[in-house]
């Protein structure tokens, strides 16, 4: 990075070549902050968009970047705004509809990260058809398109445990591998990567569906491939454990470990979902439940420590971005004293004042925003919890059954244990309540118009406000706690009170 910055001074790169490298020098080192800051930066840079070519996969490199970087709104919006250039005209068809497709790509992976699979779906189906409409492509670049759609796409059916859906995918699969071949000037090396991949994602295709000799087939074939990466062999054991090859899974489970740390890899929370998770599960479905517990434990507590650095990585990009931001200024400061002198500089002055206070000002009406918001959720959860008191309060012989139930039920969730608990649902209520799961349900709607389900979930919403005004427990921990998966987590709680878990905090706290 030095000799980047060197040769920047020197003129040998310009600006925007210096920060294309710089991000994807910074990206490579897992410091995505970095990356995306001087992603940024080339955004709007005339020298780069007169490059079409270079512009645009700079642009879908961004964002990776963001959606790596949790920044799935930013992702989505510059998807679209790549998608809008695209239909404009003015540039080569078949590099349009890659484009297209790779930005429905990142758009799928976004939805499906926030917990939206219906449009992750809609949006990965989308980027497969556009490219199979380019039954000739001029280059790799545009038949690799496919590729990685059609990967990314069984990818999310197997997640989702839709293997049924990814069943169609295995044709498009082979038609992406034969446009790659017939494409001029295809790299050899990149021809076997990417059918390697597709090879093997097939064979996890077809075991997901039950046609194990199809399968086996093509797994055969993936083991022919020289030089596996980490990748391959987590692959091959993914689709071990599925066939039931339990202690085959492992073994090459723990070869991939060793690879991809030889390698130097950086142990960070995508080498905890891609490679231990598979592990974690593969242990489990062979019944070595001790050892699974065991490893989910080092997951844990590796998963913080990772947490942990990435706080002070994290800080410590934000201090290299505030030292370049204010080289930046510097620079520009110093030339427009010597070009324009003292009235420029009072200007730049003026305008950065104006910028601080607007910036202040919409803060303030930010936390004014959510402060009210908070206000209205305290007066709606006293009300009803005055509503349960009094439902107490009242005498059994003047409740109706639902309600005598529903005050039964009440009294159970007095109890976090019962609805901390990631299993509790509408049958454990009616357990619990020594009644039967019908009753639950036409209680609870009668008497509080909810499904058993949201009855669950208003009470851990509610648990978790408490902790999150009251303690300083990450949001992370909280979801745990309260018996609730991350992304369902955040999304109930800002269906619920109309902001996110963090802004909920701030104004709880104010």
């Amino acid at each position: 990075m030095a000799r980047v910055d060197s040769a920047e001074r020197a003129g040998v790169f310009t600006e925007t070549t210096a920060n294309l490298i710089r991000s994807n020098v910074y990206g490579a080192m897992g410091k995505t902050r970095l990356a995306v800051y001087y992603g940024e930066q080339i955004k709007h840079s005339p020298e780069l968009r007169s490059k079409d070519v270079n512009y645009y996969s700079a642009l879908l490199q961004l964002t990776s970047l963001l959606t790596k970087n949790g920044d799935w709104g930013k992702a989505i919006h510059l998807a679209d705004e790549l998608i809008a250039d695209a239909d404009k005209g003015g540039m080569d068809g078949q590099m349009a509809l890659r484009i297209k497709s790779r930005a429905l790509t990142v758009k799928g992976d976004c939805e499906k990260n926030m917990g939206h699979p219906e449009e992750a779906e809609r949006y990965y189906l989308d980027g497969i058809d556009l490219m199979m409409g380019v039954t000739e492509p001029k280059d790799y670049w545009i038949a690799d398109a496919l590729v990685v759609a059609v990967v990314e796409t069984t990818e999310f059916y197997l997640e989702q445990d839709l293997p049924q859906k990814a069943l169609p995918l295995i044709a498009k699969g082979d038609t992406a591998r034969a446009r790659m071949t017939r494409c001029p000037d295809m790299p050899e090396n990149i021809l076997n990567a990417r059918s390697s991949i597709l090879t093997i994602n097939q064979a996890l295709n077809y075991a997901a569906n039950g046609l194990f000799d199809k399968a086996e087939a093509l797994y055969l074939k993936h083991r022919q491939a020289p030089n596996p990466s980490p990748y391959d062999l987590v692959a091959e054991a993914r689709y071990l454990t599925i066939v039931g090859r339990y202690e085959e899974a492992l073994r090459l489970f723990r070869k991939s470990d060793s690879l991809y740390l030889a390698r130097g890899s950086s142990i960070n929370n995508s080498y905890i979902d891609n490679y231990m998770m598979s592990q974690y599960k593969a242990l489990q479905k062979a019944g070595r439940t001790r050892e699974a517990m065991v490893y989910a434990d080092r997951m844990r507590h590796l998963s913080d420590s990772i947490h942990l650095e990435e706080r002070k990585m994290d800080m410590e990009q934000q201090e290299v971005i505030r030292q370049k931001e204010a080289e930046i200024t510097s620079r520009r400061h110093s030339l427009a004293v010597h070009r324009i002198g003292l009235l420029s500089a009072i200007v730049i002055i003026l305008l950065v004042g104006y910028l601080l206070v607007r910036a202040r000002k919409y803060n303030k009406a930010l936390e004014a925003k959510n402060r009210s918001l908070y206000q209205e959720i305290q007066q709606r959860e006293k009300a009803e919890a005055e509503e349960r008191k009094a439902l107490q309060e009242r005498p059994a012989e003047t409740l109706t059954q639902s309600q005598q139930l529903y005050r039964r039920l009440c009294e159970l969730m007095n109890n976090p244990d019962v609805f901390t608990d990631p299993d509790t649902n509408q049958d454990t209520l009616a357990s619990l309540a020594g009644t039967n799961r019908t009753y639950v349900y036409d209680a609870l709607r009668e008497c509080a118009g909810v499904t058993p389900t949201d009855f669950i979930n208003g009470y851990r919403l509610r648990y978790a406000a408490r902790l999150l005004a009251t303690t300083s427990d990450s949001v992370a921990l909280i979801a745990e706690l309260c018996g609730l998966p991350r992304r369902t987590f955040y999304r109930l709680f800002d269906e619920a009170f109309s902001m996110s878990p963090s802004d909920y905090r701030k104004a709880a706290k104010k």
